[in-house]
């Protein structure tokens, strides 16, 4: 019975102690501007301007009414017209080595944000081995070389991913998006890179397949945000082994607002057959 005493006794105090009132009024949520936009090479300017809402929220609170300035480096004023949705379309097509500077005002609030669109990147070389790596079963999987040019005097942001053809290359079994990377201490003139990819789907005998590359080169702001989206949902939604990560926000050039405004150009390979 003194035992029993002695455990029974600090347990008890432990548990009262950690007795809280926890109080159940929160401050009401404001609503800040919320602008995305990814300007590519090639293609119409476009805009999505938004309110931010509460988690609860069904759906989001579109801007339909906002004004719009963006200029390019020859200070050209670009016009977007409202489409729906709380996305804006221009007329512009984006073209590489464009600089543009975005100002947005809705209601008394002024938003802006700068982005610029990467000269377009040149492949030197690309090729698949089929039979590049085995995986954890056992099974020859492909891996996919490939090499560009370096500007040691810039700094550059690149985003490579792969199309999985079929044999005949009519239809795209998967985008397999391989690699993030920048040139940061690289002082050669060309960056090659040499990269496993993984089939999610298996037959016997092994299919065959054909490949294409696709390299953007992509502003800062692009590339600290696609990086800034892996920490972001690894901290939501952790495994066992990164159980003691902690939030992460996401990255926003946006002044007085959140979102992303940024760009990229991009070079497409041939579709090619691997190597076995």
């Amino acid at each position: 019975m003194r035992k029993l005493l002695l455990i029974c006794i600090p347990i008890f105090l432990i548990n009262s102690s950690c007795r809280k009132l926890v109080q159940d009024e929160f401050v009401d949520f404001d609503n800040k501007i919320s602008i995305n936009s990814i300007l590519i090479q090639d293609e119409y300017a476009q805009l999505h301007i938004s309110l931010t809402d509460e988690l609860n929220a069904s759906e989001l609170l579109n801007i339909s009414d906002a004004g719009i300035e963006l200029y390019n480096q020859d200070s050209v004023l670009i016009s977007f017209n409202y489409a729906e949705n709380g996305i804006y379309v221009s007329n512009y097509i984006v073209k590489e080595n464009d600089r543009f500077k975005l100002k947005v005002t809705t209601d008394n609030d002024l938003i802006t944000a700068e982005c610029s669109i990467p000269e377009k990147p040149e492949i030197l070389s690309f090729f698949v081995n089929e039979n590049g790596w085995v995986d954890n079963e056992g099974i020859l999987q492909p891996k996919a070389n490939f090499t560009i040019p370096n500007n040691n005097s810039k700094e550059l942001y690149f985003e490579a991913y792969i199309l999985i053809y079929d044999e005949t290359a009519d239809n795209v079994i998967e985008e397999y998006p391989i690699l993030y990377f920048d040139n940061a201490g690289m002082n050669v003139d060309e960056i090659s890179k040499s990269v496993k990819i993984q089939h999610h789907s298996y037959s016997y005998p092994p299919q065959k397949h054909q490949y294409q590359l696709i390299i953007k080169s992509v502003d800062m702001n692009y590339y600290n945000y696609v990086k800034s989206l892996a920490d972001y949902n690894l901290s939501r939604y952790p495994d066992f082994s990164n159980s003691s990560m902690v939030p992460s926000n996401l990255f926003t050039n946006i002044e007085n607002g959140y979102g992303i405004f940024c760009g990229y150009s991009r070079t497409f390979s041939d579709i090619i057959e691997a190597i076995y």
